[in-house]
């Protein structure tokens, strides 16, 4: 097909912004052309709209589906404060979508917008830039396949900075969540334990986070997933465990101390994997990590085009790999759309995970007990 789709970009200067670089997702995306942003901040808008170099510049996003003539917008605020009215809105315009996470904060609005795209029959794309790097793609592939042995456990760790526990398991669950299901399938039921302080979190202390994300609760969460197969998924987090980071000097380069926590371990019958930032993967030949054999190591996955450029230098994967997700997760979507198929991190994916951390809410404030996936109860656990 020679078709080029014609993008639009919804941002939300100050409440919000553009996400995580999802005004210039498309940017370099072949057969894809920007051609309009809508944004009520005008400053804002300006401002983006010059470095898109797009003419076309809206206040009101409905304004701009209306008269522009749209395959595919991008949804760029961070808050959820009106996630579900702009997908119901360009679902309705007919447009394809590539979406900021997290994706909702309540299992009822995520039925409203899931009823929407599907009515529509229109593709929607989580911007879960990090399953995009090229050696996670190829560690998804090999223990998809069976190259590992038996998948048989994952475990989960976010940052541990001040958003640890209840926002943590929405805000930086989400990518790790994505890709739980994306190595075992969906997850069949969910069990969680919270604490506030020293003590189990209750309904007294919902909260919202720091920026608008939904009700929240606790500071320490421990939460088990079950899939298929046996397979179970860990996540557990602690607020501001952190260590601290000293400030750069000039011209050097920290990796931040809790980026060394931010990871994913997945545990086969042959190897432990271990997903790690910016999306580099390290494998470990045994179905466990044994510290007392010096026989055993870890092996950083090496994908020569991604990791070295042209003049066979190690290229900066840290300061490419957001820019480089992006146009991943919209090239895949414009495939998905032409082939008819899901994208690699879908309105299915999306569902799944909003189930998964209201299962913990609720499975907590019921004294721990499993809670199937999906809930038949659609109401937020931490309003009813």
């Amino acid at each position: 097909m020679n078709k080029t789709y014609r993008v639009g970009v919804i941002g939300a200067t100050g409440k919000g912004d553009y996400g995580h670089g999802l005004d210039t997702a498309f940017v370099g995306v072949e057969r894809a052309e920007i051609v309009a942003i809508a944004d009520d901040h005008e400053p804002g808008r300006q401002k983006t709209a010059q470095r898109l170099g797009t003419p076309r510049q809206f206040a009101d996003y409905r304004q701009m589906l209306a008269q522009e003539r749209l395959d595919i917008v991008c949804i760029g605020p961070r808050w959820v404060t009106d996630r579900l009215t702009m997908v119901q809105a360009v679902a309705a315009a007919g447009c394809h979508i590539y979406c900021e996470k997290p994706f909702l904060a309540d299992l009822e609005t995520l039925d409203q917008a899931r009823a929407a795209c599907d009515k529509a029959k229109i593709h929607l794309q989580m911007a879960h830039q990090w399953r995009a790097s090229p050696a996670v793609q190829k560690a998804i592939g090999q223990v998809r396949s069976g190259y590992f042995g038996r998948l048989l456990r994952l475990r989960a760790r976010p940052k541990d900075d001040s958003r640890g526990g209840g926002e943590e398991l929405l805000v930086h669950g989400t990518h790790w969540f994505d890709l739980m299901i994306t190595l075992a399938g969906h997850p069949q039921w969910a069990s969680g334990h919270i604490m506030h302080g020293d003590r189990d979190a209750v309904r007294t202390d919902v909260r919202q986070g720091s920026e608008p994300v939904g009700p929240v609760i606790g500071d320490s969460i421990v939460a088990v997933f079950g899939f298929a197969g046996g397979v179970r998924g860990c996540f557990d987090s602690t607020a501001s465990t952190a260590p601290n980071v000293r400030k750069a000097l000039p011209n050097e380069i920290i990796t931040p101390k809790w980026d060394f926590v931010y990871s994913l371990t997945v545990e086969c019958e042959k190897a432990t994997l271990s997903f790690r930032q910016p999306g580099d993967v390290y494998v470990y030949p045994a179905g466990g990590i044994l510290p007392d054999n010096p026989a055993l190591q870890w092996d950083k996955t090496i994908i020569p085009e991604w990791h070295f450029t042209k003049e066979h230098l190690p290229r900066n994967v840290a300061a490419e790999w957001l820019r480089h997700g992006n146009q991943t997760m919209a090239a895949d979507l414009i495939q998905a759309i032409e082939q008819n198929r899901s994208p690699l991190s879908s309105l299915a994916n999306a569902a799944s995970i909003t189930e998964m951390v209201q299962g913990v809410y609720r499975s907590h404030l019921d004294g721990g007990r499993r809670v199937a996936i999906p809930a038949a109860d659609r109401h937020h656990p931490l309003l009813s």
